[in-house]
């Protein structure tokens, strides 16, 4: 037979070790229950990133077409013609002629309407879909909230393990006790359990996005999981090449694949880059020579470095939003991402009812 006072000191020892992942699942969730909530619904809300995008900024994706577009060497030459001038890092390839140009520049984004050449910034007045964005991966604090966001995303993964733990010396009967007493408790430990993991998963991919440059180098060591982008060594006294002559010799390499995006080459070692898209999750990158027009290089999901920090740096942004594992997978990802929200909420309210009960 057990001792009754060892029985007691084992169930004492199990009560303050609950008490202390209580506690911890509960104050650091309290800490950043705000960041954390507006991170989850705007997240949620963003899966119609493209749908909202356009319907907000109607004028950019209803042009009236009048005769033939800019070519795509005048619309960086228009870019870089700009007051101020615009370096175009990366610009988006339209997919309707009543579609302008996106680019990522050195002024943040910019559209280019490739009939009149007006440039314009969504940023300049208020737009619903800036707004999202701005508060999802800024909080809309800039550089501080930037990296307040990042931190409430640890955070966020964090007290679900705590969570988890909480949850498990109760996990028989979880979803029966939510659907027959509907206490708030027990639907946030229902939620909690089915969200959990695409939380981590979310949380996990957000922080990559932020912190990415500095923790490729830690996981990767001397191993890079991408290759380097190649490079070229500029002729002396050599111009480079017209980019539309280049663009022309690119479709014809790539018939079959819809062209999604160009980067031009800004420095005098760095080379075009050509993006494709087969209508799969298959992303063909070809680099060309800006001096000679000679291909360099041309990778697909054949050419792939192994490793699960490889597979991990290619799909981080997919898993981030499983927009590319269909409509279906996208909204269910999107309506967990609202349950972090959820999550928050019906947490604080557990903790006022147990605030409630003590003072009583």
């Amino acid at each position: 037979m057990s001792n009754p006072s060892e029985s007691r000191s084992l169930k004492q020892s199990q009560a303050n070790q609950r008490s202390i992942w209580f506690h911890l699942h509960f104050w650091i969730g309290w800490i950043v229950a705000i960041p954390i909530a507006l991170i989850c619904l705007t997240g949620g809300v963003l899966i119609f990133e493209q749908e909202i995008n356009q319907w907000d900024n109607k004028e950019l994706y209803q042009l009236e077409v009048t005769g033939t577009p800019m070519s795509v060497g005048q619309v960086i030459n228009a870019y870089r013609s700009s007051d101020p001038p615009l370096r175009v890092n990366h610009l988006g390839i339209p997919k309707a002629p009543e579609h302008a140009y996106s680019a990522y520049t050195s002024g943040g984004k910019v559209y280019l309407n490739p009939y009149t050449g007006e440039l314009s910034k969504t940023s300049d007045g208020f737009s619903i879909s800036h707004l999202l964005i701005d508060v999802h991966r800024h909080l809309a604090a800039g550089k501080f909230g930037q990296q307040l966001a990042a931190i409430s995303s640890v955070v966020l993964a964090l007290t679900c393990i705590f969570g988890l733990v909480l949850w498990w010396p109760l996990r028989v009967r979880t979803f029966v006790r939510a659907w027959k007493r509907g206490q708030a408790l027990d639907w946030h430990n229902a939620l909690g359990l089915v969200a959990m993991v695409p939380l981590i998963i979310m949380s996990i991919t957000g922080v990559t996005f932020t912190w990415g440059k500095h923790i490729w180098p830690l996981i990767e060591g001397d191993t890079p999981s991408q290759p380097p982008r190649p490079t070229v060594t500029a002729p002396a006294g050599v111009e480079k090449l017209p980019i539309d002559p280049l663009v022309k010799k690119v479709k014809s390499l790539m018939p079959d694949v819809r062209w999604t995006g160009f980067q031009p080459s800004n420095w005098e070692s760095s080379a075009h880059a050509f993006f494709f898209s087969d209508g799969t999750n298959n992303n063909i990158q070809l680099y060309l020579d800006p001096y000679t027009g000679e291909e360099l290089e041309r990778r697909d999901g054949s050419i792939q470095a192994k490793g699960m920090v490889a597979w991990y740096r290619r799909n981080f942004g997919r898993l981030h939003t499983f927009g590319t594992y269909g409509s279906v997978l996208q909204f269910t990802w999107g309506l967990l991402s609202i349950g972090g929200m959820i999550l928050v909420v019906t947490g604080i309210w557990v903790s006022v009812k147990r605030w409630r009960r003590v003072k009583g």
